[in-house]
């Protein structure tokens, strides 16, 4: 999604976002990632500080939090998170790097899936599932109204990619399947992965 994406060519349009809408973005954004206070939410994204939205291509819109700086340099837009069409609000890496303590919703994949993931490849579901060196949240924590249980991760949640062995995430991506799923089949794509290190996005710091 971002592999080639350069801010110079790539952003179209950029508005500032309402209040009401950045409202229903940070709801969004706390479903997704539940451990996320408000109090985390004010910091991340100040209510005294707009939001700008910029659109990048037909499908894609990039959440920026508006800087001014102390210096005689120009505002400038700090990427923090993005959504394509009507999927997940995904936070920007360089935001989960910023904020290591964050309780972001995740998971760790083994370290042989490494290299794919940073040439930009989707997650195959054997990388999530293997014993002691992956990881996924458990099923079946909680149950529906109909008493079935719960998959940890539904498909089309978003994630934070972490790796066997390292420290910081290594992208972002979305579910194809929930996790209950995976560990049942075990083949296929498990994660479409929408942003990792390396790629253009990770190498934005901020838009003029």
């Amino acid at each position: 999604m971002f592999k080639k994406f350069d801010p110079s060519s790539d952003v179209s349009t950029s508005t500032q976002v309402k209040a009401s809408v950045q409202r229903a973005i940070r709801s969004q954004i706390q479903q997704a990632h539940p451990a996320l206070t408000n109090h985390i939410l004010d910091e991340l994204l100040p209510k005294k500080h707009p939001l700008v939205q910029y659109k990048v291509g037909p499908h894609l819109m990039l959440y920026c939090r508006h800087v001014e700086h102390d210096d005689d340099r120009s505002p400038t837009d700090e990427p923090m998170f993005f959504q394509q069409r009507d999927g997940p609000i995904l936070p920007t890496l360089k935001l989960v790097h910023q904020y290591p303590s964050l309780e972001l919703t995740s998971v760790t994949v083994d370290k042989g899936a490494i290299p794919f993931i940073l040439g930009g490849a989707s997650i195959m579901c054997p990388g999530l599932t293997k014993e002691g060196c992956s990881k996924m949240p458990p099923d079946g924590l909680e149950q529906d109204e109909q008493g079935f249980d719960k998959p940890g991760l539904e498909k089309g949640d978003g994630v934070v990619i972490y790796a066997e062995g390292k420290e910081h995430a290594i992208a972002v991506g979305t579910m194809t399947m929930s996790s209950a799923e995976i560990r049942e089949k075990n083949k296929g794509i498990g994660i479409d992965v929408a942003h990792f290190i390396g790629d253009g996005l990770f190498q934005t710091n901020e838009i003029h």
